[in-house]
């Protein structure tokens, strides 16, 4: 059976725990047996023997606080993750038809954003933050895609379309270049209105799966488009987006064949 880090840290806690309270249970018993005992010889062995039965229990301790600490961060310096997995699409759409102008003209001004857009926390969800945010890490975290099911932790069958009634949407992403500790935060939008969020010090892998989910009653989820932003730390990494239809509304498709251009033709001059 392959265990990934994360599970295997766990494992060993798990075992760690059982053999501090397997010693602490002997110490007592050795302890309270050579209490009773009138030899006193073999009364102060066994009192000696509870009390190595005790040290030993806080040995244990001291290993799994270590364990907690710095056993993950560690451990992938040693077993680096391998890469998260690609998927290629395997089909592309290549048009049959393509429309050349017989003329071009050329603008003569060219508009120039002089800002760029970049997502932010909230305030409203910043004031929620209670845990340090820490500094960012190199995480890559790919588009955020949606679905109402999960399985197996991962999110499937994901649209971009919904139709009502919705209660619990799920958005999916994968991730790599997380490190234990760093505050994660993902936030529900529905226009600039804060619909949901979660943030949290991250305790997963350093790469693979994940999702962040918001569950509201069905009157809640209004028609109109919906955006889910993830940051570490402070800074956005990567956003998603759906739609949520609304009633009796019903999908249209775009014609995507261009319709020709009527060009400009010579008017001939009349003669004096």
């Amino acid at each position: 059976m392959n265990l990934d880090i994360s599970t295997t840290i766990k494992v060993v806690l798990g075992l760690i725990a059982i053999g501090i309270f397997f010693s602490l249970v002997m110490a007592v018993k050795s302890i309270s047996a050579g209490r009773k005992l009138n030899f006193y010889q073999k009364r102060q062995t066994l009192i000696y023997q509870g009390w190595r039965m005790v040290l030993l229990a806080v040995v244990l301790g001291i290993i799994g606080l270590f364990v907690v600490k710095v056993g993950e961060p560690v451990a992938y310096k040693v077993f680096p993750p391998s890469p998260t997995i690609t998927l290629t699409p395997t089909v592309t759409l290549t048009p049959t038809i393509t429309l050349t102008p017989s003329q071009t003209f050329t603008p003569t001004v060219t508009q120039t954003m002089d800002k760029t857009y970049t997502p932010g926390i909230p305030s409203e969800v910043m004031a929620t933050i209670q845990t340090p945010i820490g500094v960012d890490t190199s995480a890559i975290f790919s588009v955020v895609t949606f679905a109402t099911s999960t399985k197996d932790g991962v999110v499937v069958d994901t649209q971009t379309i919904f139709t009502p009634p919705v209660t619990h949407m799920y958005g999916g992403f994968s991730y790599d270049r997380m490190s234990a500790g760093v505050q994660w935060t993902a936030v529900w939008l529905y226009g600039n209105q804060v619909i949901c969020s979660e943030t949290k010090p991250w305790t997963y892998s350093q790469g693979g799966y994940g999702y962040t989910d918001c569950e509201l009653p069905a009157s809640a989820w209004k028609p109109g488009d919906y955006e889910v932003q993830i940051f570490v730390g402070t800074t956005w990494k990567n956003s998603g987006r759906f739609t949520i239809k609304g009633e009796g509304e019903e999908l249209t498709q775009t014609a995507t064949t261009p319709l020709p251009t009527l060009l400009p033709t010579d008017t001939p001059t009349p003669a004096p």
